[in-house]
């Protein structure tokens, strides 16, 4: 007798197989201590994990047609938002950087193409004998929570179609007041983290890796296990997020930079 599993399409390896996962929770937790010990090279790692991000992104655009996993999309969706990028609550100072610009693209090339999954992709796919469970609680991807979706990918698309005008408006101002003033250097300040910011990135990162590994369990998805990483669409994430997490661990204790005095904020309040 066949089981449930066989009856579905296998998942894409390349998208969540197990060197993609543990390569970017690992470059989620390398993300977190470089913002937390060393800032200064927090701009690095915002490139890396956009770069990584993109690759994901557009595997995923690739792979969302007519016999491709429906809950695969949705695993992967929730791989591309595991973590915040700042532990300062500055990101809006960021957008008037090109990275800054690059990062708003981003998100509403994903926000676009959310609006197209939950509107019209999810009944374009091969759904009828596989598992939707989409979240805690085996909730359904079907119903409330696609309505949830719906108006998140709405709201998150209008959100960065501002955000992207402002940011581009932003950019231009900073580049003329940058001419005008030389590009000064601005002054070294002790480093500076609010609490709430870094309690909630450490548990968005352990809610995401919990979820997603929880999704792939229940929903029964084959050819993403362990002993499965044989291409090299799960090398490179691997192997950047593996090195990523080891340098910036080094880095830390090499330099001592546990040691460093910084700021602490709750709620923009100096502690």
């Amino acid at each position: 007798m066949s089981t449930y599993s066989d009856n579905c399409p296998g998942g894409n390896s390349d998208l969540y197989g197990i060197g993609v996962r543990v390569g970017l929770y690992a470059q989620w937790v390398a993300t977190l201590l470089a913002t937390l010990f060393d800032p200064k090279t927090e701009g690095t790692y915002r490139i890396a994990n956009l770069i990584i991000q993109w690759s994901i992104f557009l595997g995923l655009c690739t792979q969302s047609s007519a016999g491709d996993p429906v809950i695969g999309a949705v695993i992967t969706q929730y791989l591309l938002f595991g973590s915040l990028s700042s532990l300062t609550g500055d990101g809006i100072s960021h957008l008037s950087h090109f990275s800054g610009i690059f990062r708003i693209v981003f998100y509403t090339a994903v926000s676009s193409y959310g609006c197209w999954f939950w509107f019209n992709g999810i009944d374009d796919m091969t759904v009828e004998v596989c598992h939707d469970t989409a979240f805690f609680g085996s909730i359904s991807l079907y119903g409330g929570f696609r309505t949830v979706g719906k108006v998140f990918s709405v709201l998150g698309l209008i959100v960065c179609v501002i955000s992207l005008i402002y940011s581009v408006f932003a950019t231009t101002r900073r580049f003329k007041d940058g001419f005008r003033n030389g590009f000064e250097a601005k002054e070294k300040t002790r480093p500076q983290v609010e609490l709430v910011l870094l309690l909630l990135s450490m548990a968005l990162i352990g809610i995401s890796i919990y979820l997603v590994e929880h999704l792939i369990q229940i929903n029964e998805i084959t050819g993403v296990d362990v002993g499965q990483i044989n291409t090299v669409g799960q090398l490179i994430p691997l192997l950047a997020g593996g090195l990523a997490c080891v340098l910036t661990m080094w880095r830390i204790v090499t330099h001592r930079l546990f040691m460093r005095k910084r700021c602490w904020f709750l709620f923009g309040y100096h502690l």
